[in-house]
């Protein structure tokens, strides 16, 4: 099963805000934090099922997509910091869960990180497996010009969640690891998500 049509949106967010402008890119760069202008809020959506900590206002869409297992339903959630060209994105899709039983749960999480570099035109730097809460999940970084990505990728019975951060090389926003690490799952929404199947 492909994924890079799953997330192909994702370029949406290179050209969002600013993001696909170019940037100037200095030579062996120190990351350092860059302040926030908005403080992050906890964020809940009772549809998908989690939280998370982002920058207000957050920006909403849910739209179909056609993808390799028939057509699904994209939701997004988008934050945009234009002071510190930066992005943070959410999104979930739910697949038809007759497809996903036939799916390695970790080969899902890696291909669509995977998907998600090509989508964006990026070069890995790392990726590993994780897990949320005993469901699988995979975690992707890479390089796209002057611009650096972080994603996480996780699955919960047929439902895929994505958490991506954009931002430029050597300037990682303060509240980076904050954002990832703020990701939670509704336990009644994965419990019935899941039927009980983990990694």
């Amino acid at each position: 099963m492909k994924t890079s049509r799953r997330v192909a949106s994702l370029a949406l967010l290179w050209s969002m805000g600013g993001l696909g402008a170019c940037a100037s890119r200095q030579t062996a760069p120190e990351p350092r934090a860059v302040q926030s202008a908005s403080p992050s809020a906890v964020m809940q959506s009772t549809e998908g099922g989690f939280s998370v900590a982002l920058p207000e206002p957050v920006s909403k869409e849910s739209r179909a997509q056609v993808t390799d297992v028939g057509e699904v339903t994209l939701h997004t959630f988008v934050a945009v910091r234009p002071e510190s060209d930066t992005a943070y994105y959410i999104s979930y899709t739910d697949f038809p869960p007759a497809v996903m039983a036939q799916a390695k749960p970790g080969d899902v999480v890696s291909r669509a990180s995977m998907g998600a570099l090509e989508s964006l035109g990026a070069t890995g730097l790392s990726s590993r497996p994780l897990t949320l809460e005993g469901f699988p999940g995979w975690e992707v970084e890479g390089i796209a010009g002057a611009r650096r990505l972080k994603g996480r990728f996780y699955l919960v019975g047929p439902r895929l969640y994505q958490q991506l951060l954009l931002h430029p090389e050597g300037k990682p926003p303060q509240d980076a690891e904050g954002f990832f690490e703020s990701f939670r799952l509704d336990p009644q929404v994965a419990a019935m998500l899941s039927g009980a199947r983990r990694s």
